[in-house]
């Protein structure tokens, strides 16, 4: 990118200073910019400013709720104190654009924005006290409380950050001092290192996942009892008075990590060139790709048998334990229930998830032939996505079966009955298709040239997308659009179901209740995990963090491992299970 009026200071030796580039490709919208983030500057502090003035003043305010406004509005000013000079300034004088002290540049806005998420969880907690027990909210909600948590909140995430921070500028930066953002902002300051940055990047991204997605997730579990409250409510008065008192709450929430999760979570267009032995790639720059090569794991040519048998018996036992799980689920009446029904839909999900990719996997290592035709990859690619989303909705049903059982046993019967558990199971198995076809179409509908090797053992999105020429961004967008919508929020109705789930067995009288109860829902409980957390590594980790090896070990873990330990893992933990095994055995 060529920016204007700025020099590059670029020097082999150690950067001691940064440019801030901002918005210098825009000369001719300096002016603009200058009035127009002057303007916005001051009616934050003015806005902010009289909220804390009104709440300090008048004391009919002085309720907890008004007290975390308080707050809200301090940090916001403070927040916005960090980047004014940086914004308002920096296009227009040059002087700005020297940051000597980048480190308390990128500790104020990280603690700062830490303090954001964790105080708007406490808020909606607060919220959750008031609509949920409201009787019991003086005294929950009571000054020592909330003092407490804006202290909790304000320092929370100071050791974090300050340690990231210095991780971060212990770095050796060299080459290039231009920092291509209008404030020290972690990706492009570790973009400017030299070196290796990975240990960097997974402390960033186990920082975040502390200090920003656990609040997220209370926030949801707390707005989701809150609207469970709501709902329960008499009159539609009293449900409107009810949510008018959150409803500026969740604004705000969906402002902020809306605006967050598309500035950090979009996947980045990433091209790079990669060099691979022993195989030729064919390569054309005029004419169209007609079929790729999955090298697998062809880096591993000493170990093609010993992969092949693996596979052969990981594949047997997918097919015979899932087989099993589904007649003896059909065989014994005593089992046909609404769990055992979608159990019974699981095992066949898992036997034809694994069918999409194992078989290949074992042709191309038995004939050494790699090859798959254009047709055929976008075909494995479209089949293992749609399975992948009916994988995650129909373990959202899973959890919704054991939340009902659990939480409402006596409605069980009438809620769960056979007709509902039909139209869900239906729900499951053709929820992702239009989807998935229509992103299937549109990725291989680019133009593939210069390359046609695919370095993984099946046609995933993101090796695809590698190999594409031109701009990508519009399908990555897709890409994280139907991540949202078929992913994500099957994984927080999930999270929603089991905070209920263990909420309601913790209030269980007996420690025999209690253990009885969560051992109905233990079994899907370890799926779940297993499922979400090894996808999640694979898809969510920084990229630099993996090779290209232990991405495609990663795969294989929730493409093929996961799936084999299924059937123990309810085979194992299911009593009804056993027993029934037991009875056919003896039969026989």
């Amino acid at each position: 990118m060529k920016h204007t009026n700025i020099k590059a200071e670029e020097n082999t030796s150690t950067v001691t200073h940064f440019l801030l580039l901002g918005f210098s490709d825009l000369p001719n919208l300096q002016g603009f910019l200058f009035g127009m983030f002057s303007i916005m500057y001051v009616t934050i502090i003015i806005g902010n400013s009289f909220i804390i003035v009104i709440t300090r003043i008048d004391p009919t305010l002085h309720k907890p709720m008004y007290f975390f406004l308080t707050n809200f509005s301090f940090l916001e000013i403070c927040y916005s104190l960090c980047l004014g000079f940086c914004i308002a300034f920096g296009p227009r004088t040059d002087e700005f654009l020297f940051w000597p002290v980048p480190h308390k540049c990128v500790s104020s806005v990280l603690i700062l924005a830490t303090t954001d998420s964790i105080l708007l969880a406490v808020m909606s907690y607060d919220r959750y006290v008031a609509i949920c027990n409201p009787l019991h909210y003086p005294l929950v909600m009571n000054q020592t409380k909330c003092t407490q948590l804006a202290v909790g909140s304000w320092l929370g995430g100071i050791p974090f950050q300050l340690g990231q921070t210095c991780q971060i500028f212990s770095l050796h930066f060299c080459n290039s001092n231009r920092i291509d953002h209008f404030f020290c902002d972690i990706p492009p300051v570790i973009k400017l290192a030299c070196g290796d940055t990975s240990l960097h990047e997974l402390f960033v991204f186990l920082v975040t996942v502390l200090l920003a997605a656990i609040p997220f997730l209370l926030i949801l579990t707390s707005y989701s009892k809150i609207i469970a409250t709501i709902m329960r409510l008499p009159t539609a008065q009293g449900r409107t008075k009810a949510f008018s008192t959150c409803s500026s709450h969740l604004v705000v929430v969906l402002l902020f990590y809306v605006s967050a999760s598309i500035t950090y979570l979009m996947p980045k267009s990433t091209h790079s060139a990669m060099k691979h032995t022993n195989i030729k790639a064919e390569e054309n720059t005029t004419s169209r790709v007609t079929h790729f090569l999955l090298l697998g794991f062809s880096d591993l040519p000493n170990l093609q048998g010993f992969l092949f048998g693996m596979f052969s018996i990981i594949y047997m036992i997918i097919l015979f334990g899932n087989s099993s799980i589904i007649l003896i689920t059909r065989i014994d009446t005593a089992l046909h229930k609404p769990m055992y029904f979608f159990l019974t839909n699981f095992s066949f999900l898992e036997i034809c998830y694994v069918s999409v990719t194992l078989p290949r996997i074992l042709h191309s290592i038995w004939t050494q032939d790699r090859s798959i035709s254009f047709l055929a990859c976008a075909t494995q690619m479209c089949f293992f996505l749609i399975l992948a989303t009916t994988d995650s909705i129909l373990l959202a049903v899973m959890s919704y079966d054991r939340y009902v059982a659990i939480c409402n046993p006596l409605h069980y019967p009438l809620v769960m009955k056979s007709t509902k558990c039909i139209h869900l199971a239906v729900v499951s198995w053709f929820s992702g298709i239009p989807f998935h076809l229509g992103q299937t179409c549109q990725i291989f509908s680019l133009h593939f040239c210069n390359s046609n090797l695919i370095d993984h053992f099946f046609c995933d999105i993101s090796p695809v997308l590698k190999l594409a020429c031109g701009d990508t961004s519009v399908n990555e967008l897709y890409v994280y659009v139907v991540t949202i919508l078929l992913g994500a929020i099957p994984f927080l109705l999930i999270i929603t179901s089991y905070s209920k789930i263990i909420a309601t067995i913790l209030r269980l009288p007996t420690a025999h209740g209690r253990a009885k109860a969560f051992s109905t829902c233990s079994s899907h409980l370890v799926v779940v995990l297993l499922f979400y957390v090894s996808a999640s590594i694979t898809y969510l980790m920084p990229k630099s963090t993996h090779s290209a090896v232990s991405d495609k070990l990663l795969s294989l873990f929730y493409t093929i491992v996961t799936p084999m330990f299924n059937p123990m893992i309810y085979s194992l933990r299911n009593k009804e299970v056993i027993a029934t095994l037991r009875r056919i055995l003896l039969r026989a």
